[in-house]
């Protein structure tokens, strides 16, 4: 258990033992190593667009060239269809410009709620102030 011990690693697709190894590619749902031709197989695959999967929100399957990677802030796992894509993107905006409570459209400084106060968003300066002396 060195340092530089050498496990036996195999190839998650055909389980042979691997003398080099290649990750694989997140939108490919694979844990694990790949060998080289399993990666060049799972690669061609992907480029060619002959992987389908199915949308996280509405569940449509479409091929996988054809769907949208989340942004990072929307803490998802998963791809999304265009129209998915596109609302989510507007929900997020809205969020991020508007406040939560009274739609005021939000300046330089915002607010981000408290945990127990269960508001999603931000909120403006009045709206904060008003929630902060009903719950304290």
């Amino acid at each position: 258990m060195g340092l530089f011990s050498k496990k036996t690693v195999y190839c998650v697709v055909c389980s042979k033992e691997l003398t080099h190894k290649h990750k694989p590619k997140k939108e490919w749902n694979l844990k694990g190593l790949l060998c080289g031709d399993c990666h060049f197989d799972k690669s061609k695959e992907y480029y060619e667009g002959q992987v389908r999967q199915p949308c996280v929100k509405c569940k449509i399957t479409q091929k996988i060239t054809d769907l949208w990677e989340p942004r990072w802030q929307w803490d998802m796992e998963g791809l999304l269809c265009k129209n998915c894509f596109d609302q989510k993107e507007k929900d997020f905006a809205q969020k991020k410009n508007f406040c939560s409570l009274c739609d005021t459209k939000m300046g330089l400084i915002r607010h981000n709620p408290k945990n127990h106060w269960k508001i999603e968003g931000q909120l403006c300066r009045k709206c904060w102030d008003k929630k902060k002396s009903e719950f304290g």
